[in-house]
């Protein structure tokens, strides 16, 4: 019997000797916030009352290796988190202790800071250089009325309101910094700010300056893509928005190769025959469709037909474009008429149309332009400063 006994208990404590280590139930997760500038260190439990048991006993604490920042710890819910610097590589010890005792070292690098660079104006809008490649803003108003959008990869525009703002922007970069940049908007100097009050037929002859204008975009043309590449001559489209819908990539391209888009409505009606709230609707759709499409809002509108009476003019206030565009000379086959008859002269905006045939009469214009000793420039807010607008259009088209 005591044989029996004593060989029963060592087989009892060798059964209690080999037998393995209890699983482990606690786990360390990690994750980086570059948002925040943040590491969150938790602690996960197997289910049961188990892990719940030896988690209550245990105690999580992350230092900085080589770093005076001080230990930040958690015993309740396990969760730490600890702020490292931007720009930097930092290492991390994580120590978990009690029943189940666990320490790792991770090393986390954190993108440098997103900064503002530099801020300025710049044909109606104000651009922030930024030091990041940028995610797209969500779409939102400043002030009230100034439009967020991205012009470029670091590059924020904002549409002016026309008066002096101040507040704070939200942007995140493309590898998740996120900053708060505070912004100071001037009031767009009265000088240079045209106003929807009349039509301006003409622009500032400055510098010899004629100003290419087509209209609608019905028909994108290879060859005025293909020429403004090889000699980045300006030219303004101002284009229907049903029109350019159907045909986006060419648009894009031709803004990437320096062409300017400006409104022309929704779907080109006379807007003197609409009442005051759907003219005001056939500018700010256009308005908006094309500022989201390609990334700047326009603030030149060009109204079919040149027709033109103080109700278009206060639906292009209420669309929120800031000058209205007429014209002085147009295109006869691969003639120039101007309104008065006479060779075309500084100062003159040309309308042509998004048609067949257009890439010639274009080559055309450009060696007229050019035998006059003239130069094609951008039709901007800036080009009518000083300039006395019209009561109406020079022609209807």
């Amino acid at each position: 019997m005591v044989i029996v006994g004593l060989l029963a208990l060592t087989m009892l404590v060798g059964g209690l000797l080999g037998r393995p280590d209890p699983a482990p139930v606690l786990r360390l997760v990690w994750a980086l916030s570059p948002a925040s500038n943040t590491v969150t260190v938790r602690v996960t439990r197997a289910a049961g009352p188990s892990g719940q048991q030896v988690l209550a006993q245990s105690r999580l604490a992350v230092s900085a290796v080589g770093d005076e920042q001080p230990e930040r710890s958690s015993a309740a819910d396990a969760v730490v988190r600890m702020p490292v610097p931007p720009g930097r590589r930092t290492s991390l010890l994580i120590q978990l202790t009690g029943p189940q005792p666990l320490t790792r070292t991770v090393t986390v690098v954190v993108p440098p800071p997103l900064r503002l660079v530099a801020s300025r104006g710049a044909s109606g809008r104000w651009l922030l250089d930024m030091s990041s490649p940028l995610r797209s803003p969500p779409a939102r108003v400043l002030c009230g009325t100034d439009q967020v959008s991205l012009v470029a990869a670091s590059q924020v525009a904002l549409s002016y309101g026309g008066t002096a703002c101040q507040a704070r922007l939200q942007l995140t970069a493309q590898d998740g910094e996120q900053a708060f940049v505070p912004v100071a908007i001037p009031a767009l100097p009265q000088a240079s700010r045209a106003a929807v009050d009349q039509l301006y037929c003409f622009a500032s002859p400055a510098g010899a300056a004629v100003y290419i204008t087509i209209d609608d975009g019905w028909t994108p043309s290879a060859q005025v893509l293909s020429i403004m590449r090889r000699t980045h001559v300006p030219v303004t489209a101002f284009l229907i928005q049903r029109a350019a819908q159907e045909n986006l990539g060419y648009w894009r391209a031709f803004a990437a190769a320096g062409g300017l888009i400006a409104d022309h409505t929704v779907s080109h009606p006379n807007l003197t025959k609409l009442s005051l709230r759907r003219a005001t609707a056939q500018w700010a759709k256009d308005r908006a469709a094309l500022g989201r499409w390609f990334g700047q809002t326009p603030d030149l509108g060009r109204p079919p037909y040149g027709a033109f009476n103080r109700k278009v003019e206060v639906a292009g206030a209420r669309g929120k474009l800031l000058a209205l565009a007429g014209w002085s000379a147009t295109m006869s086959g691969d003639t120039v008429r101007t309104w008065d008859g006479k060779p075309l002269r500084a100062g003159e905006i040309v309308i042509l149309h998004w048609v067949p045939g257009l890439g010639g009469q274009f080559a055309a214009l450009l060696a007229q332009i050019s035998a006059l000793h003239l130069h094609p420039a951008p039709l901007t807010l800036a080009s009518f400063t000083g300039i006395a607008p019209q009561q109406g259009s020079l022609g209807g088209d």
